[in-house]
Protein backbone atom coordinates (compact mmCIF):
# COMPACT_ATOMS: atom_id res chain seq x y z
CA UNK A 1 0.00 0.00 0.00
CA UNK A 2 1.54 3.31 -1.23
CA UNK A 3 1.68 6.09 1.63
CA UNK A 4 1.23 9.93 0.35
CA UNK A 5 1.35 13.06 2.10
CA UNK A 6 -2.53 13.03 2.40
CA UNK A 7 -2.43 9.59 3.73
CA UNK A 8 0.00 10.82 7.02
CA UNK A 9 -2.52 14.42 7.42
CA UNK A 10 -5.23 12.17 7.69
CA UNK A 11 -3.42 9.93 10.17
CA UNK A 12 -2.03 13.23 12.34
CA UNK A 13 -5.93 14.56 12.02
CA UNK A 14 -6.75 11.08 13.69
CA UNK A 15 -4.36 11.30 16.08
CA UNK A 16 -5.91 14.44 17.47
CA UNK A 17 -9.27 13.39 17.20
CA UNK A 18 -10.31 15.19 14.44
CA UNK A 19 -10.78 12.58 12.14
CA UNK A 20 -9.96 11.53 8.40
CA UNK A 21 -11.16 15.07 6.46
CA UNK A 22 -8.79 16.02 4.57
CA UNK A 23 -8.42 15.62 0.77
CA UNK A 24 -6.15 16.87 -2.24
CA UNK A 25 -9.57 18.14 -3.42
CA UNK A 26 -10.08 20.23 -0.25
CA UNK A 27 -10.73 24.12 -0.47
CA UNK A 28 -11.88 25.04 3.00
CA UNK A 29 -10.10 26.56 5.32
CA UNK A 30 -8.56 23.81 7.36
CA UNK A 31 -7.20 22.27 3.97
CA UNK A 32 -5.13 25.83 3.97
CA UNK A 33 -3.98 25.56 7.35
CA UNK A 34 -2.38 22.12 6.89
CA UNK A 35 -1.20 23.11 3.71
CA UNK A 36 1.23 25.92 5.31
CA UNK A 37 1.69 23.80 8.26
CA UNK A 38 2.86 20.70 6.34
CA UNK A 39 5.98 22.61 4.95
CA UNK A 40 7.01 24.00 8.15
CA UNK A 41 6.81 20.30 9.61
CA UNK A 42 8.93 19.36 6.98
CA UNK A 43 11.75 21.81 7.26
CA UNK A 44 11.73 21.01 11.19
CA UNK A 45 12.14 17.03 11.12
CA UNK A 46 14.30 17.16 8.32
CA UNK A 47 16.31 20.49 9.45
CA UNK A 48 17.31 18.55 12.65
CA UNK A 49 19.26 15.85 11.21
CA UNK A 50 20.86 14.04 7.97
CA UNK A 51 18.76 11.18 7.98
CA UNK A 52 20.41 8.31 5.29
CA UNK A 53 17.06 7.65 3.34
CA UNK A 54 17.08 11.53 2.40
CA UNK A 55 20.35 11.27 1.38
CA UNK A 56 22.18 11.60 -2.48
CA UNK A 57 25.70 11.86 -3.89
CA UNK A 58 25.66 13.64 -7.18
CA UNK A 59 28.22 14.71 -9.84
CA UNK A 60 28.47 18.47 -9.84
CA UNK A 61 28.07 19.98 -13.32
CA UNK A 62 30.98 22.26 -14.02
CA UNK A 63 30.83 25.76 -15.42
CA UNK A 64 32.35 26.90 -18.75
CA UNK A 65 33.53 30.55 -17.54
CA UNK A 66 36.45 30.96 -15.20
CA UNK A 67 35.19 31.79 -11.61
CA UNK A 68 36.36 35.31 -10.47
CA UNK A 69 36.52 34.71 -6.82
CA UNK A 70 40.45 32.29 -7.30
CA UNK A 71 39.52 29.29 -7.68
CA UNK A 72 39.83 27.18 -11.02
CA UNK A 73 36.78 25.89 -11.27
CA UNK A 74 33.21 26.51 -10.76
CA UNK A 75 29.86 24.25 -10.76
CA UNK A 76 26.43 23.83 -10.47
CA UNK A 77 25.01 22.49 -7.08
CA UNK A 78 22.11 19.97 -6.95
CA UNK A 79 18.75 22.44 -7.44
CA UNK A 80 16.81 19.70 -5.49
CA UNK A 81 18.73 19.98 -2.04
CA UNK A 82 17.85 20.56 1.06
CA UNK A 83 20.31 23.09 2.59
CA UNK A 84 23.99 22.95 1.64
CA UNK A 85 25.62 19.84 1.01
CA UNK A 86 26.74 17.71 3.83
CA UNK A 87 30.13 16.61 1.97
CA UNK A 88 32.22 17.38 -1.12
CA UNK A 89 34.37 15.23 -2.79
CA UNK A 90 36.87 14.71 -5.40
CA UNK A 91 36.40 10.93 -5.42
CA UNK A 92 32.96 9.67 -4.84
CA UNK A 93 33.62 6.04 -3.41
CA UNK A 94 36.56 7.29 -0.97
CA UNK A 95 34.45 10.24 0.40
CA UNK A 96 37.50 12.30 1.58
CA UNK A 97 36.15 15.47 2.20
CA UNK A 98 37.59 18.97 -0.38
CA UNK A 99 38.84 21.11 2.18
CA UNK A 100 39.74 23.80 0.33
CA UNK A 101 36.56 25.14 -1.21
CA UNK A 102 33.73 27.81 -0.89
CA UNK A 103 30.37 28.06 -1.80
CA UNK A 104 28.60 30.94 -3.36
CA UNK A 105 25.26 31.98 -4.58
CA UNK A 106 24.82 27.96 -4.35
CA UNK A 107 27.64 27.16 -6.35
CA UNK A 108 30.76 25.24 -4.98
CA UNK A 109 34.21 26.40 -6.09
CA UNK A 110 37.40 24.39 -5.90
CA UNK A 111 40.58 23.87 -7.54
CA UNK A 112 39.28 20.19 -8.09
CA UNK A 113 38.33 19.23 -12.03
CA UNK A 114 35.68 17.28 -10.83
CA UNK A 115 33.56 17.50 -7.99
CA UNK A 116 30.59 15.08 -6.30
CA UNK A 117 28.48 16.21 -3.03
CA UNK A 118 26.64 14.25 -0.47
CA UNK A 119 23.24 16.22 -0.31
CA UNK A 120 19.94 15.54 1.77
CA UNK A 121 16.74 15.53 -0.69
CA UNK A 122 13.35 15.62 0.18
CA UNK A 123 11.52 12.27 -0.33
CA UNK A 124 8.24 10.86 -0.35
CA UNK A 125 6.81 9.55 2.61
CA UNK A 126 6.12 6.00 1.11
CA UNK A 127 9.76 6.11 1.21
CA UNK A 128 10.15 7.12 4.85
CA UNK A 129 10.82 4.58 7.13
CA UNK A 130 7.93 3.27 8.75
CA UNK A 131 9.42 4.50 12.45
CA UNK A 132 9.79 8.07 11.18
CA UNK A 133 6.70 8.12 9.83
CA UNK A 134 5.03 7.09 13.08
CA UNK A 135 7.04 10.29 14.68
CA UNK A 136 6.12 12.54 11.55
CA UNK A 137 2.78 11.88 12.66
CA UNK A 138 2.95 13.06 16.33
CA UNK A 139 4.93 16.02 15.13
CA UNK A 140 2.23 17.34 12.67
CA UNK A 141 -0.81 16.52 15.24
CA UNK A 142 1.41 19.01 17.35
CA UNK A 143 1.44 21.60 14.90
CA UNK A 144 -2.24 20.65 13.55
CA UNK A 145 -3.61 20.62 17.69
CA UNK A 146 -4.02 24.57 18.23
CA UNK A 147 -5.54 25.60 14.91
CA UNK A 148 -8.12 22.55 14.71
CA UNK A 149 -9.09 22.56 18.61
CA UNK A 150 -7.39 25.36 19.94
CA UNK A 151 -5.54 23.24 22.69
CA UNK A 152 -2.02 24.36 23.50
CA UNK A 153 -2.05 21.48 26.26
CA UNK A 154 -2.32 18.48 23.51
CA UNK A 155 0.40 20.56 21.72
CA UNK A 156 2.98 20.68 24.54
CA UNK A 157 2.11 17.23 25.02
CA UNK A 158 2.57 15.94 21.45
CA UNK A 159 5.66 18.22 21.40
CA UNK A 160 7.17 16.26 24.35
CA UNK A 161 6.24 12.92 22.70
CA UNK A 162 8.03 13.91 19.35
CA UNK A 163 10.84 16.06 20.74
CA UNK A 164 11.57 15.69 24.12
CA UNK A 165 11.06 18.12 26.91
CA UNK A 166 12.44 21.25 26.85
CA UNK A 167 15.98 20.44 28.17
CA UNK A 168 16.57 18.20 25.28
CA UNK A 169 15.98 21.02 22.81
CA UNK A 170 14.39 19.03 20.65
CA UNK A 171 17.15 15.94 20.46
CA UNK A 172 14.97 13.55 22.53
CA UNK A 173 11.73 11.98 22.12
CA UNK A 174 10.61 9.66 19.58
CA UNK A 175 13.46 11.33 16.73
CA UNK A 176 15.69 11.77 19.85
CA UNK A 177 16.17 7.96 19.04
CA UNK A 178 15.47 7.50 15.64
CA UNK A 179 18.27 9.83 15.03
CA UNK A 180 20.57 8.24 17.24
CA UNK A 181 19.33 4.68 15.50
CA UNK A 182 20.17 6.69 12.01
CA UNK A 183 23.86 7.57 13.16
CA UNK A 184 24.62 4.08 14.37
CA UNK A 185 23.71 2.80 10.99
CA UNK A 186 25.99 4.92 8.95
CA UNK A 187 29.68 4.08 8.38
CA UNK A 188 31.69 6.06 10.94
CA UNK A 189 34.60 8.57 9.94
CA UNK A 190 33.04 9.98 6.76
CA UNK A 191 33.22 13.57 7.77
CA UNK A 192 29.31 13.72 7.88
CA UNK A 193 27.65 16.05 9.78
CA UNK A 194 25.61 15.38 12.64
CA UNK A 195 27.14 11.74 13.86
CA UNK A 196 26.31 12.22 17.09
CA UNK A 197 22.61 13.67 16.99
CA UNK A 198 22.42 14.31 20.20
CA UNK A 199 24.81 16.97 20.50
CA UNK A 200 24.96 18.51 17.04
CA UNK A 201 21.57 17.95 15.95
CA UNK A 202 20.46 21.20 14.16
CA UNK A 203 16.73 22.22 14.49
CA UNK A 204 15.39 24.94 11.86
CA UNK A 205 12.99 27.30 13.16
CA UNK A 206 10.47 27.91 10.17
CA UNK A 207 6.50 27.49 10.88
CA UNK A 208 3.94 29.49 11.55
CA UNK A 209 3.22 28.37 15.46
CA UNK A 210 5.39 29.00 18.38
CA UNK A 211 6.09 27.16 21.78
CA UNK A 212 8.06 28.43 24.87
CA UNK A 213 10.31 24.68 24.69
CA UNK A 214 10.87 25.38 20.95
CA UNK A 215 10.65 28.54 20.02
CA UNK A 216 8.93 29.39 16.39
CA UNK A 217 7.94 26.37 14.91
Amino acid sequence: MSIDKATIINQALTAIGAGPMFSTDDDSDLAETIAATWPAVVDQVFGMHDWSFSLKTYKNTRNAEQPENGYRYGFDLPGNRIGNPILNMSEPRSRRPLRDFSIEEGKLFCDEAQTWSLVKVAVDPDIWPPQFRSAFRIALGAYLAVPVWQDTSMQDEMLVQAFGTASREGTGGLFGRLMAQDSASQPKGLGIANEDPLTDARISGAGPLSSPWYGSL
